[in-house]
Order: structure tokens, then sequence, then C-alpha cells
């Protein structure tokens, strides 16, 4: 797929990604789309930024139709952010309320094609532990600079797992020459909906 030549939000598609493991369709909405590609680190945008996302879960599809962020209080530099954790618990109440629930965060890098440092994953994995949910993993975005979809990784975390999902156009699933799947602890890990 060529590169998505973005200017304005109503231009932004719906993405989708697919987690073999957990059987799982995640589909970003224009809106979210269109947040992402708002924030990348280019131009003026010199520091990483970032929030959570929200989705409504049907079946096997995650549906992330918010993504909140970036916020005043956040703390933020070149190569790291860090978000306020008091704003991240009342935007969960908050849009909990309203049905939708949070599935994970989003964050920018300072590079076009980006990937987790070991500090975003082990940080995935001890939210994932610390959170009171039900769901089987937790979701991290990372926002590059280039164009989507070359320019998100978009991944599944749990305490024992990270999967890479992989971008879905035309209905196949588009292979990537990385590895998709990278244990931690060990191989025992859930299967089925998120």
């Amino acid at each position: 797929m060529s590169a998505l030549h973005l200017k304005t939000p109503a231009q932004h598609p719906e993405l989708r990604y697919q987690s073999k493991r957990l059987n799982t369709v995640v589909c970003f909405s224009p809106d979210v789309v269109a947040h992402f590609h708002s924030h990348r680190q280019k131009g003026k945008i010199k520091t990483e930024v970032g929030g959570q996302l929200f989705a409504a879960l049907v079946k096997n599809e995650v549906r992330v139709v918010k993504a909140t962020g970036p916020n005043a209080a956040d703390k933020r530099g070149w190569a790291w952010f860090k978000p306020d954790q008091r704003n991240q618990n009342v935007e969960i109440k908050q849009l909990f309320d309203q049905q939708l629930h949070f599935v994970g965060d989003w964050h920018t890098h300072p590079e076009s094609q980006p990937t987790p440092s070991s500090w975003d994953t082990e940080s995935m994995e001890e939210c994932y532990k610390k959170s009171r949910h039900q769901l089987k993993a937790f979701m991290m975005v990372i926002v590059g600079r280039a164009e989507f979809p070359s320019g998100l990784w978009v991944s599944f975390h749990h305490d024992q797992f990270v999967e890479e999902l992989k971008f879905i156009e035309n209905g196949q699933v588009r292979t990537k020459a990385k590895t998709c799947i990278y244990p931690t602890r060990s191989d025992n890990m859930p299967t089925g909906n998120l």
C-alpha cells in the first residue's frame, strides 16, 4: 500500500489491524486516525505526546473510537512521555460512563517507522498487571513521522507477551519483514477476544 497523504480529517480512512494470537481485529475510526496524524512529531511538535485509547468491544472486534490527549499536565521531552495519571483516571471513568472501554495508550516517537523501546514494553506490561480490568491484553500505538500505515506501530501487551498487530489492506493481512510476536516470560498466553 502506498502511504496515505492526508490533508484534512475527512480524508482519513478507518485503519484495521489483526491480532492472530487473540483472534481479534482492531479498527481505528477516521477521527482517531486524524487525531494520531495531527500529533505526529513533525514541524512545531518537538516533544513526545500521547494519551489513552477507548473502544467499543463487539465480538472479535475492538472499535477504537476515541483517542484522548495530549494534556497540559503531562510531562514530556523529545524522546519520552509521562502522562498525568489523575487526569487519565478521570477520562477512564467519564468515557466508561459513555459505554467506552479503556483499551490502551498511544504516544509519539521522533522516528519515521516507530518501534517500542524497552521502557515502552515494560511500562505497558506493568500497566496491564496493576490495572483492574477484564481484557486479555492492553493496546499500545506508537505514532511515528511517516505517513500511515508505515508510521504506526500497533501492538497488544500482556504480562507474558507482546504481539505486533498486522495491518489489513483490502481484506488481506499485510506482512512485514520483522517478527510479529515477542514472548516475554512464558508462552502460556490467552487466546480469543480482547
